[in-house]
């Protein structure tokens, strides 16, 4: 069974070769302790009282998790949210595949929930499976908690990326994106992935930011999942990222 590459921050060459060669790496200490724990007591009390399988109205919602529970509009919930979406890293990586101008697709709280089943192998990029190129979408899952083999770390298939469309990978071509909490799994939005299952007592929780060039259209219309008010009170990077401009429209010159 293949492992991702575990490496640091300050290692950009590393991350660029892991991604390249796997479609996925996992950089240790993504985010410090502090923020790590904020983060988790924020979005603790935000999903209390949200019910099991809140991405859906189906009963038999199988893909989003009959046992997990999602939220957007991330920023919310959380002040430390922002830093987090214009973490360094993540807006390097962004670039880098994706060219100089990115926004934000989307943003999700996911808490896998006991007894979780491991979820659907999924490609991120099927999202916009008709447009004629690839490297489309940069992903990055913060754990929040720990995330381990048995509570629902995101299984990853290594090379995935490459391969032809309509291959399904085998139990042996499976790794585990196990890492401690405030680590991260970035990896490309051509990866095969899904949700791990959760066979403990305690919620998986991670926080997840995808990011796209900006003539792709976004899958959250964050003008509609965040209020006009917090909108507002963003720094221009945070906006421009979201996609909101006070004027409706932004010129790119």
């Amino acid at each position: 069974m293949p492992d991702l590459l575990h490496t640091t921050a300050n290692d950009f060459a590393s991350i660029i070769a892991a991604i390249d060669r796997d479609g996925g790496v996992i950089v240790d200490d993504y985010l410090d302790l502090p923020t790590t724990a904020a983060l988790l007591e924020d979005y603790s009390r935000a999903i209390a009282d949200e019910p099991w399988c809140n991405a859906s109205d189906r009963e038999d919602e199988v893909f989003f998790g009959l046992k997990s529970k999602r939220l957007h509009g991330i920023l919310n919930h959380s002040a430390h949210a922002e830093a987090c979406l214009l973490h360094p890293v993540a807006s390097a990586l962004a670039r880098h595949y994706l060219g100089k101008r990115i926004i934000l697709s989307t943003s999700e709280l996911i808490a896998i929930g006991p007894q979780e089943v491991r979820q659907a192998f999924h490609r991120d990029e099927d999202s916009w499976r008709h447009a004629e190129r690839n490297n489309l979408l940069v992903s990055v899952n913060i754990a929040l908690t720990d995330f381990t083999r048995d509570n629902g770390a995101t299984v990853v298939v290594p090379g995935s990326h490459t391969w032809e469309v309509g291959r399904e990978p085998h139990d042996d071509e499976l790794a585990c994106a196990e890492m401690s909490a405030g680590s991260a799994l970035l990896y490309s939005g051509r990866v095969i992935h899904g949700g791990g299952a959760n066979q403990t007592d305690h919620t998986r929780i991670g926080l997840y930011f995808g990011y796209i060039p900006t003539w792709l259209r976004p899958i959250e219309n964050c003008a509609i999942t965040h209020p006009r008010e917090l909108l507002e009170s963003l720094g221009p990077t945070t906006q421009r990222m979201l996609g909101y401009s006070t004027a409706g429209f932004e010129v790119v010159l």
